[in-house]
């Protein structure tokens, strides 16, 4: 179409010069046949400009040399800033209508993922509510028809155990639904150490070997309730993937802000899993396989308390030597920003 048109406003540019008398023909089709074409294909706004500046540099020039000839009056050359202005108008519109059809694609697209994305959130979670439901609720049934006391204990654990489960669940799903209210976080300066300390205080019956790495002394504005529980969910997620002989490491340090690491010596995360393992119910091939405890809220717990506090979550992972977990989060009393999130590579760095 861009070819069919250059020809015929060449042609039209030659008519001009050949029949002086009544080149306003030649000259209307130039313009007219050019604004209709950019309406069809809205071309590149320097692509356009060019073009543009062309059309008016050669059909003035030819107007000026007809002028100078007399075939025509002086008041012609008008016509060429008058049609400039019509395709620049023309120009202006389809624009707009360009933007506007991008932002609609771009929001159509968003709302699909959206509504993919919480698909598959109703899916997982129904799933997983009703594995433990299932459980307590056939382990009720057999307290109901049992008459050996040991037998009757050895169930209701189970079901306790279901029921403090389905609990963990529940609470998860609300604190991720109530992340967009404005009281979700309370801030205030708090010291990170104590926190790291009390975790570590925490998890110690646990068999790990544990370890508190740097501590600087350093404040952040946080949700100290808020920051523990994204903490505990990081220690949780290093103890279901460790051996009782691997360690654990939590450490704070100064660096372009508050980093708070929680890093362990376990199995590590296959590099393909490391762009999933912060969805919600999001969990490695790994995990599923190797059987490991968890519904895949936890880390996607920890991303989104990180954010609230306009932070940054990143990770890295090597298989068989380890994993490290990176909060960034601004200091306190500054207003500096925050560095983007480390790629999810699959080296671990160096603590």
């Amino acid at each position: 179409m861009d070819i069919a048109w250059a020809i015929f406003a060449i042609i039209n540019l030659l008519g001009m010069l050949v029949f002086a008398t009544w080149e306003t023909v030649p000259f209307h089709f130039i313009w007219v046949s050019l604004t209709l074409l950019y309406g069809f294909r809205v071309w590149r706004l320097t692509p356009t400009l060019s073009v543009l500046g062309a059309i008016i540099l050669v059909t003035a020039a030819i107007l000026i040399v007809d002028i100078e000839r007399g075939t025509q009056p002086l008041d012609e050359l008008t016509e060429v800033p008058l049609m400039s202005a019509m395709f620049l108008a023309m120009v202006w519109h389809a624009r707009r209508r360009l933007v506007a059809i991008e932002e609609m694609r771009r929001v159509s697209n968003e709302n699909l993922r959206l509504l993919e994305r919480e698909r598959r959130f109703i899916q997982n979670a129904s799933h997983e509510l009703r594995t433990p439901i299932t459980v307590a609720i056939g382990h009720a049934e057999l307290l109901q028809r049992a008459t050996n006391p040991a037998r009757m204990r050895t169930d209701a654990r189970v079901v306790v155990e279901e029921l403090n489960r389905l609990r963990r669940l529940s609470d998860r799903l609300l604190l991720l639904a109530a992340a967009e209210d404005p009281d979700f976080l309370h801030l205030k300066p708090i010291e990170v150490e104590p926190l790291l300390v009390s975790a570590l205080h925490r998890w110690a019956p646990t068999l790990r070997q544990w370890r508190l790495g740097a501590t600087d002394e350093v404040m952040v504005d946080a949700d100290a309730d808020r920051l523990s529980l994204a903490i505990d969910a990081l220690v949780e997620n290093a103890v279901k993937h460790t051996r009782p002989d691997d360690w654990i490491e939590l450490s704070v340090r100064r660096n372009h802000g508050v980093e708070i690491i929680v890093a362990d010596s376990g199995a590590g995360i296959l590099a393909e899993d490391l762009d999933r393992i912060f969805e919600r119910f999001g969990r490695s091939d790994a995990s599923r396989k190797g059987g490991v405890d968890g519904v895949g809220l936890g880390l996607a717990i920890v991303k989104t308390i990180v954010e609230a506090h306009g932070g940054t979550l990143s990770v890295r992972s090597t298989i068989g030597k380890g994993t490290e977990f990176d909060i960034l989060l601004a200091e306190a009393g500054t207003a500096s920003s925050l560095r983007s999130p480390v790629g999810l590579g699959s080296g671990l760095g160096t603590r």
